[in-house]
């Protein structure tokens, strides 16, 4: 009992760690580098390696402090991160069912491009400028692109790290098989 006490305070701190320094540190930096989503990062690193049920409990926990820190209304970033997880464990359970370098890849990317789909049209809905529909701004092309290049940075990354850890996995790359 004591043991998973101490389990989930260890998350509930981690998790705060990361909200409270993707709003702090990392929005405050210069523009290429503000794009870096360490929260949603960690979320998708969680449901592809652990399990649906500790990436939702994280969420929850990433998505109240930031929710309390934000501009916005209160559950933006709870709505996004557990529709974004959802659709993280369908496609992982549908389409991508081993775990290789290329699935995280291409799972950092998806899930990248429709956080961002997701938070701006969620924005454009509850905001009063009506003048220009968000996907003809070239700010959101602009933290797409750089939002998905820091999410495959820390795709590979993140793989290889978990590949050295763990010996449960094993990058998967196409090599030429060598004769004598």
């Amino acid at each position: 009992m004591l043991k998973r006490f101490w389990q989930i305070s260890i998350i509930i701190f981690i998790l705060s760690a990361l909200a409270l320094l993707q709003f702090s540190l990392l929005s405050a930096l210069p523009d290429p580098f503000r794009q870096f989503n360490l929260v949603l990062t960690v979320l998708i690193f969680t449901v592809f390696f652990l399990d649906l049920r500790l990436a939702l409990i994280s969420a929850m926990i990433a998505g109240f402090w930031l929710d309390v820190l934000s501009f916005h209304f209160f559950g933006f970033y709870l709505i996004i991160f557990f529709c974004i997880l959802l659709l993280a464990e369908w496609i992982l359970k549908n389409w991508l069912t081993n775990r290789s370098l290329y699935t995280l890849l291409a799972l950092m990317i998806g899930l990248t491009f429709f956080y961002n789909i997701l938070s701006f049209a969620m924005l454009y809905m509850f905001s009063t400028d009506f003048t220009t529909f968000f996907l003809f701004k070239s700010s959101f092309w602009l933290v797409l692109v750089y939002q998905c290049f820091w999410s495959s940075l820390s795709a590979i990354f993140l793989f290889n790290l978990a590949a050295v850890v763990t010996k449960r996995i094993k990058p998967f790359f196409l090599e030429k098989k060598r004769f004598m």
